[in-house]
């Protein structure tokens, strides 16, 4: 080793190691000890910081349409080319319903065991109350703004809307699902079209999607201030009330959302024959950002890197697998639609009989699916896609679940991608060549 050579390693060192810091869990837990801090003891300072968080999930979100349509068009159109498509396609209309079956049922049966809305205290019946009686138009629109009168058709929108008139105006007003079906469809037509002069189509695509994939890299290494400026927003304005009524919903939904989190470990280490350190080695990113930033899409160029480069899955068919399961399997959704409807069944004390069940478990997988694309209170309103045909009331109960969501939607954010993963592994075969085979 030159004396040169020793000197450039000894002058970047302390650059190495001030960047691999911040990518550290001990980074991250001390963003998340001074947010709970200044979040709890300092609100008005957490208003402050709020678009600093905001400023910083923006710049994520700006990052994840050019890498949606760039990743899956290549690698749709190149899966169409090879001799492997038929075979990934049977694996993806097997994987995907067993997958949205099997979680929701295992909800609907760990909700049923467990009982949150059965048996409740005087005072958390009386609490409940209170606040459904308050549930007013006036609160509803304070919370999220005007609901739109078409929100209420739930599936038959989501069908209707599925394919985008102008790709232009989809990709300006962020609308995910149908970017998702545009990509498809044009990376159908070009694989199809065997001609070399595709080619150069698909060299700009893989430049489109490298050049956001850096630029997502470069912002992780912000992730602890972004996710301090965050999460201390969020404290700040969650009070411990509706918590505190709503504490065996609460409970139940973070035992069902760790059940799932462990299943889909347990999957992703079945599928790429790694050491389990090394799967939650890269698992702890896509996990980490799905927490700080509840957003499913601004996790996916991570988990898609975290497969294809830690883990060794073949990158073209991850490309193609992860952005599908992540938005059009909402497992995460699926999971709280299935739990929200037997809390409600029994809050007003209606028996889970076998119809009932399979209603849940269908209605919960439908209304998961037609969240793809849609943000704050409308996801909640696709509950009513579940309890219509129980002929429950979704307006008496939509500000309790509006009431908690700030406190839910990280963790049903993270239901969404790591199963997704899971999904995405057990398509995906490992490289031939890779080192963890």
């Amino acid at each position: 080793m030159t004396l040169n050579s020793v000197t450039k390693r000894r002058q970047n060192w302390p650059n190495r190691i001030s960047l691999g810091w911040l990518r550290s869990p001990w980074a991250i837990l001390i963003s998340v000890i001074l947010a709970i801090y200044t979040g709890t003891t300092q609100p008005a300072f957490a208003a402050l910081l709020a678009p600093l968080g905001k400023l910083y999930l923006g710049l994520l979100k700006m990052c994840v349409l050019p890498i949606l349509l760039s990743a899956i068009t290549t690698s749709i159109g190149r899966l169409m080319r090879s001799s492997h498509a038929a075979q990934y396609i049977k694996r993806i209309l097997v994987v995907f319903p067993l997958g949205l079956v099997a979680i929701s049922g295992l909800t609907v049966a760990i909700a049923a065991i467990a009982g949150p809305g059965r048996n409740l205290s005087a005072n958390t019946l009386e609490s409940l109350g209170v606040l459904v009686n308050s549930s007013g138009v006036d609160l509803e629109m304070a919370l999220s703004g005007p609901i739109p009168e078409d929100a209420a058709l739930g599936l038959s929108s989501f069908l209707v809307t599925l394919v985008p008139d102008n790709i232009f105006g989809a990709l300006s007003q962020g609308e995910t699902l149908k970017v998702l079906v545009f990509s498809i469809i044009v990376g159908i037509s070009l694989g199809l079209i065997r001609d070399r002069v595709t080619d150069p189509c698909f060299d700009i695509l893989e430049a489109v999607y490298r050049t956001f994939n850096q630029l997502i890299n470069w912002l992780t290494m912000a992730l602890p201030l972004g996710l301090f400026c965050l999460l201390a927003y969020q404290l700040s304005q969650q009070g411990l009330d509706v918590m505190l009524s709503m504490i065996n919903f609460l409970i139940t939904a973070l035992v069902i959302f760790l059940a799932i989190y462990l299943l889909s470990t347990l999957v992703v280490w079945q599928q790429s024959k790694a050491a389990l350190p090394r799967v939650l080695s890269a698992m702890r990113e896509p996990t980490i950002l799905a927490l700080a930033t509840s957003s499913s899409l601004a996790c996916l160029p991570s988990a898609i890197a975290q497969l294809s480069e830690a883990l060794g899955f073949n990158r073209q068919t991850v490309n193609l697998v992860t952005p599908l399961s992540i938005t059009i399997c909402r497992f995460g959704s699926v999971a709280y639609f299935a739990l929200g409807a037997v809390f409600v069944m029994q809050l007003y004390d209606k028996p889970l009989g076998l119809g009932s069940l399979i209603t849940i478990v269908a209605g919960s997988i439908f209304a998961g699916m037609a969240t793809s694309g849609v943000t704050g209170i409308l996801t909640l309103t696709m509950l009513g896609i579940v309890l219509e045909p129980l002929q429950l009331p979704l307006e008496a109960v939509l500000v309790l679940f509006v009431a908690i969501d700030p406190i839910m939607d990280p963790f049903r954010t993270l239901g969404i991608v790591h199963t997704g993963i899971a999904a995405t592994a057990m398509i995906t075969d490992l490289e031939p060549a890779s080192p963890v085979a």
